[in-house]
Order: structure tokens, then sequence, then C-alpha cells
């Protein structure tokens, strides 16, 4: 689907209800997708938030509740994307799913009152908006489950560069590097919740934007880039400069967010998969050639994946 940014503006103000996650069944396994199908999912459910300020953030849809003729999404992002204060925020949603004609971004004025709600004790905040169209919703995964190695893919709006000079989704793949929340060194709760490392590349922008792994489940909230630590302007040993960034990015693991679920009164229709993932494909043969001389042809055949969504300023150097 081709993306169009002309921009429709709406403004609105929205009351959020509770309703508890749906829980698919863990008994079943989740099957890894190849990687355009999660960038489809990506397409269909990472926003834009954009501040009065001339900043802005990802975020990624996660829920749906019904309000007379009118849903009521949540969005899930990082609080330091919405935090700053006097600060009037808008959202740039995907393209609806619901019209065959609207092939548009829409725009969507949030009240920072009554559209965000900042968890406490780590970086993190859900947002909510009120609209007649409907758009694709992401699924929660187990964050507990990956590990060391495991492939992710992470997704958002990096601001413009030298040569990238629109605005535009990026998708970035890369894996799991470490789990700091696994470190003798590093308590629970620390680091405003940043316990998941992974080697995505990641820009100023993409903060809020959703982890996904394999079978396209959301397990982390990005939101930090790990940086060296020197002095400013003090150069490294091999001449980096000190405010590079090293390659390692870092986010919220899915599974903090859902123990301080309980406390949010914005958390609407959240689906929940935790089934454990399968990375297992299929080997089938096929043999060609002439009865003399035979050759063997190996290839890979994926199997079916069920479907994963439902479809009826910040001056700190360390956040992107």
């Amino acid at each position: 689907m081709i993306l169009n940014r002309c921009l429709i503006p709406i403004c609105l103000t929205v009351t959020t209800v509770f309703i508890a996650p749906h829980q698919v069944d863990a008994a079943r396994e989740a099957r890894a997708i190849l990687a355009r199908e999660v960038g489809t999912i990506a397409k269909k459910t990472v926003v834009r938030i954009e501040s009065s300020e001339g900043d802005f953030g990802s975020g990624v849809i996660i829920g749906r509740s019904e309000k007379g003729n009118k849903n009521i999404y949540t969005i899930l992002t990082a609080a330091h994307v919405v935090r700053t204060p006097n600060t009037s925020y808008r959202l740039i949603t995907p393209i609806p799913l619901n019209s065959s004609t609207e092939t548009k971004r829409i725009t969507i004025d949030l009240d920072a009152k009554n559209n965000v709600k900042i968890l406490p004790d780590i970086d993190m905040a859900v947002v909510s908006f009120e609209s007649s169209y409907t758009f694709a919703i992401g699924t929660l995964g187990n964050s507990a489950a990956v590990d060391e190695g495991s492939p992710v893919y992470v997704a958002g709006f990096p601001k413009p560069g030298k040569a990238i000079k629109r605005i535009a989704l990026q998708f970035t793949g890369g894996m799991i590097s470490s789990r700091l929340d696994e470190s003798e060194n590093s308590p629970p709760g620390g680091n405003n919740g940043y316990d998941l490392s992974y080697t995505n590349i990641t820009r100023a922008g993409m903060s809020g934007g959703p982890v996904f792994d394999a079978a396209g489940r959301i397990i982390a909230i990005h939101g930090q880039g790990d940086r060296n630590n020197q002095a400013p302007g003090e150069e490294t040993t091999s001449g980096v400069a000190s405010d590079e960034k090293t390659g390692f990015n870092l986010g919220i693991p899915i599974q903090t967010f859902l123990k301080l679920q309980p406390q949010s009164s914005d958390i609407v229709g959240v689906r929940v998969d935790k089934s454990p993932m399968n990375y297992q494909l299929s080997d089938n043969s096929r043999t060609i050639g002439t009865t003399n001389k035979k050759f063997t042809r190996k290839f890979r055949v994926r199997a079916d994946a069920p479907p994963l969504f439902d479809v009826t300023k910040v001056n700190e150097k360390t956040y992107d």
C-alpha cells in the first residue's frame, strides 16, 4: 500500500475505559514469519507523535474498544515523547483499513490531560484517541522468552538526515544483544525500565516505536541509544567522537508494561500472545536432472502463520 502524506486534521477529547487483555492460547506455537510480513504489521500499526515544539517520536497501536459508532484506540509509546510541560501534541495515524478510497494518514490533535497517561517508574506512556476509522491492532508478545541472538525488528519515524530528507517509516532488523534485567549489577526497575538491548539501527524520532519478535509480536518499546561515555568533545582511542552511538540500542520489555497494566485505566482491547516461538522451517527436497546425473536442490518453505493483529523537546542525548 502506498503512503500518501496529505493529512486530514481532526480535534478530539477522549475518555478511556479498562478492558482486560485478551490472552491467546499459549498451548499453540507462534511461527516465525518473513521480515516483509513483520514490516507489513509495522506499516499498519506504527504512528508518529509530533509536538508543538517541533520534536516528534513514534508509537504503536495496541488496543481497541467501541464507543457508540466510534472506536477508542490505545497507543503505547515512550514517556519522554509526550511529557514536555506546556506542549501540545498531535498524532499521525497509519492509513485506515475500512475505506477503499481512503489512502491518507489521519492527523488527530491530542489533549495531554485526557489523552496521555504517564506510567510510574518507567519511561513509558499510554496515549488514547477516538476515531470512526478502523486501524490494525498490534499483538503483545512475551519479552521474557527472547534471549541473546533472537531476531528482532524496530519500526519508527526518524528525523530527516543528510540523504533521507523526508519523514518516512523505517523498519530495521537486528538481534537481541543482552538482557540487562538478568545482570547482577542491574537492579529491577533501574534505568527507567530499559532492560533489553539489541543491534538494530535506530535514529532520533524512533523513540516510542515497537520492537517486534520474529512472529510480528511487540516485545518491547524502543527509546534509548547507547553512546560513548567520554566527556563532551573527547575522542576514544579509536578516534570516534564521544557523542557517537555505540550501535547498541535499548527498549523497555513488554512484560514490564504488563506488570503495571492493572494500575492503568487507559488499556483498551489489548491482545497478548505468550505462545512459544517456533523458528523451525520445514525442509523439502526435489531431485532434478537426467537419470545418469541427479542434482538435489534443497529449499525452505515457511509454515502458515495465523494473523497476529485484529483487522474487523527531549534534551537527553541517550534518547532517540
